[in-house]
């Protein structure tokens, strides 16, 4: 299967579950706005507020992700089921995804003080700091692609934080299925973001009316771009275990 069967193939599970993963998209992203308006300080937030905003956000992605998991195994689309197979995956999935940001930032710390040091003699501000976040996006984006699965394979195979690393890394290793996977993403979020700069464009005399727009193109293609990626992920795990078999 290609990359472009994968995304029809996405397209086609987005349009049968929308109903369902709008609203999940919906609760995901309204939520976090919701709690933060009634804290009542939402220039500057407490700690706790912000870990819970978080904690929210995170067991709707989650959600999400047993919803389509659940789906494309089962056939299955209760939101009831998907809802317990979440409670059951969440700080198991949340825990791998601690760990994986964590090891983003290990990565990022070393990109940034080496990016600072070799763009000291850029007078430029502007230019300079173009220049370091080059140099730490580059490290940055292999980490990010080669383990990007991890939270996949902890909800699918439950494995732990530093297993699913380790598993998604050999998954994603000399691939060419996941990185056309990942190029053709790439495109469609260049889109998205050209047709995010397009409204600004369009509706910024209204900062109201803007932010609505923003908010209902992310509730409506979030959910798509999380099918793609586990379509990519199942695809691609199906391929490799076959692939291992044979030899």
């Amino acid at each position: 299967m290609s990359a472009v069967a994968i995304l029809k193939q996405s397209l086609t599970f987005y349009g049968r579950l929308f109903n369902k993963v709008f609203w999940l998209s919906v609760a995901s992203s309204i939520m976090p706005l919701l709690m933060l308006g009634l804290s009542g300080d939402v220039q500057q937030p407490s700690f706790a507020t912000l870990l819970l905003v978080v904690a929210v956000s995170m067991f709707f992605s989650v959600y999400l992700m047993s919803f389509i998991h659940q789906f494309s195994t089962e056939q299955d689309d209760s939101l009831q089921a998907a809802f317990a197979l979440t409670l059951k995956k969440f700080f198991p999935v949340t825990a791998t995804a601690i760990v994986f940001g964590l090891a983003v930032m290990l990565v990022a710390m070393p990109a940034a003080v080496i990016g600072t040091a070799l763009g000291a003699g850029i007078e430029d501000e502007k230019i300079r700091n173009l220049f370091i976040a080059v140099v730490m996006m580059i490290p940055l984006a292999w980490v990010m692609y080669r383990w990007f699965f991890a939270p996949y394979h902890t909800l699918v195979q439950g494995l732990n934080p530093v297993d699913a690393i380790k598993q998604s890394n050999k998954q994603v290793k000399g691939n060419k299925l996941v990185f056309r996977g990942f190029t053709l993403l790439s495109v469609v979020m260049v889109l998205y973001i050209f047709v995010l700069v397009l409204l600004k464009l369009m509706i910024a005399v209204n900062p109201m009316a803007l932010a609505v727009a923003e908010f209902a193109l992310n509730v409506i293609t979030m959910p798509f771009f999380s099918i793609y990626i586990y379509r990519l992920y199942d695809v691609t795990k199906r391929s490799s275990e076959t692939d291992g078999e044979e030899q």
